[in-house]
Order: C-alpha cells, then structure tokens, then sequence
C-alpha cells in the first residue's frame, strides 16, 4: 500500500507541478491582454470622441494609464496631477473608473512590469489620433515603437506598427 500511495503522490507531482509554476505565465498572459484592450479602446475612443487619446507608461515600469490630450498640446509632458484622464471603460476595477493601470495596487499583478518603452526613437507614449491611427508628439504620422511586458520568467513584447498603430504581441517564453 505504502508503494501504491508514493507511486501515486509521484505522478500527481509530475502532472500537477508544472501547472503549478505557470502562475507568471497566466498572471503575464492577463496584462498583457489588458494592455492590448486598454490601447484598442483608447484607439477606438479616439475615433468615436474624434480626439486624442495618449497611453503613457509610467517610467518605473509599474503600468500606464490613458489621458485625453488636445491636438495643441501633444507634446506636452505628462503631469499626473493635471491629467485628464479617459474613462475606463473596459472593466470595472481600474482607478476610480479612470484608465489607469498601476501594477503595484492591483493585486492581480504585483509581480508584473514593463520596460524597454519606446515609441518615435525613445519616448514613453503613445497618441492616438481622430483616425485611429497614432501620431508623434509633433503631430506627424509614427513610426511606431514598443514594449516589453515581464511576469516571472515570462516576457512579452507588444508593437505599434507606424502610422496604423496595428498591435502585434510576441511571446518570449519562459519556464515551462
């Protein structure tokens, strides 16, 4: 019986401990499609309010949050405290129904953070026009840009293509 129970805990370890370890993975998986939604709804809000909508990722790699930008002041800097930021509407648990993600109070994804962000050669944002398509801060067509999305041993690299703003994701694996 002894040898049956063991035989039996070993199997159930080899099935079970890889699903076990893959909480980065599916943790990783759920931002990085919550940063392509909030980018594709901030796109399509462009188009329905006929405006601009800029994705700004904070510089300590913690999230982004989108602001409603006028076409005068797209090469603003981003100010927190004057922002105007887009509604969320998404989902019902961002920060007081505003568009932003801050991974460090949001428990679903503490372990979560983005870095190598650039758009137009190096800045940290990204505007959506009227159109749906995204433009530099000067107001001229993008060339695109990037980041990467890191849970655990898991990355992601999401892309902007120039001018359409087309979203790409790549997975960079990890573990198994």
């Amino acid at each position: 019986e002894l040898i049956v129970t063991i035989a039996v805990l070993v199997i159930a370890s080899w099935i079970l401990v890889p699903y076990a370890t893959m909480g980065d993975a599916s943790s990783g998986q759920s931002a990085s499609r919550l940063a392509v939604s909030q980018m594709l709804t901030a796109q399509m809000d462009a188009i329905t309010e006929q405006g601009y909508r800029r994705i700004y990722f904070y510089p300590n790699g913690s999230g982004w949050c989108v602001e409603i930008v006028e076409q005068g002041n797209l090469a603003a800097p981003f100010d927190a405290n004057t922002a105007n930021f887009a509604e969320l509407k998404t989902e019902s648990q961002g920060q007081d129904g505003y568009a932003i993600m801050d991974f460090t109070t949001d428990r679903r994804f503490r372990a979560i953070s983005i870095d190598n962000v650039s758009f137009d050669g190096g800045n940290e944002s990204i505007v959506f026009d009227p159109a749906g398509g995204i433009v530099a801060s000067d107001g001229s067509p993008s060339t695109g840009g990037s980041f990467t999305l890191h849970s655990g041993d898991h990355s992601w690299d999401i892309a902007l293509a120039p001018v359409t703003g087309k979203i790409s994701v790549q997975s960079n694996g990890g573990a198994p």
